[in-house]
């Protein structure tokens, strides 16, 4: 299986055609991104290190959902819940190379009709480049048959000691036990404000609401990194000793709430969300 590379005077990218993963990425030869180390390790790995996810990032309460009035089964993986798309989702699985020209590394990905439980057959892209100090991920979706798609880009940034960050939201997804969203959106206070940039312990698993384009700013003793994306939120995940999850994403469990971002795709419409990775 091979390495497709990327290189530019600021960033080296490494990506693997299993899983569309990021198992490098270098700033100024310094390695930013936690990752195992050979291939078996990434498909028998459960952390989703640096995977292009889908179809649905995120969780969706009891692996269910109701589109045009009727509901859909999907294959749970986290308890009653979906997880990331469910069981040998995306990430496991042998992306197609559509172009590696030594200026983008594009992959696809043919996901069936009734893949983990979702209708209409979908076909996924993922394109990754280097723009000066900055990895853009642009996804894009097409269906043949109504569904709900919010893919997502899960790298895990490493660093060493305690990281900082600063988020630029108003809002965080109020969750139950299980990390299913209630619908509820709740102000920043507390725990959860994040508009200087401060210390971030291991606590976090949130969805927060992106105020625009510019998301966040993480901040570890060898590199600072902004997310900039036009997704409606970020999900922040901490508990990983030595890396902190950065994922740009439509708000988890949408499908289960009317007033959240519709997630919706139907034939005929393109997807296309895109996020990036700026380092200084």
């Amino acid at each position: 299986m091979k390495t497709l590379n990327l290189e530019n005077e600021f960033l080296k990218l490494s990506v693997l055609e299993l899983g569309a993963t990021v198992c490098s990425l270098k700033f100024k030869g310094k390695e930013t991104m936690l990752g195992y180390v050979t291939e078996q390790e990434y498909m028998d790995g459960t952390c989703f290190f640096s995977a292009a996810v889908g179809r649905y990032g995120n969780r969706i309460g009891n692996a269910a959902f109701t589109l045009d009035g009727k509901e859909y089964k999907l294959v749970a993986n986290e308890g009653k819940n979906q997880l990331h798309g469910g069981p040998a989702s995306y990430d496991k699985r042998v992306w197609t190379v559509e172009n590696a020209d030594g200026k983008e590394i594009k992959l696809s990905i043919l996901s069936p009709d009734g893949d983990n439980g979702f209708p209409g057959n979908l076909k996924m892209t993922v394109t990754y480049s280097l723009v000066g100090s900055a990895l853009r991920v642009v996804f894009e979706g097409e269906t043949d048959a109504p569904t709900v798609f919010a893919p997502t880009f899960h790298p895990y940034f490493v660093y060493e000691g305690t990281p900082e960050i600063k988020i630029n939201a108003s809002a965080h997804l109020e969750v139950d036990e299980g990390l299913i969203p209630t619908g509820k959106l709740l102000p920043c206070e507390g725990k959860f404000d994040f508009s200087e940039m401060r210390p971030i312990d291991m606590s976090y698993d949130d969805a927060f609401v992106l105020n625009d384009a510019y998301a966040l700013t993480f901040k570890t003793a060898d590199y600072t990194l902004e997310m900039h994306t036009d997704f409606p939120a970020a999900q922040v995940y901490s508990g990983h000793e030595g890396g902190v999850a950065i994922e740009p994403e439509a708000f988890p469990d949408s499908p289960n709430h009317a007033n959240f971002p519709s997630t919706v795709l139907r034939p005929g419409e393109k997807f296309c969300h895109w996020a990036e990775y700026r380092f200084f």
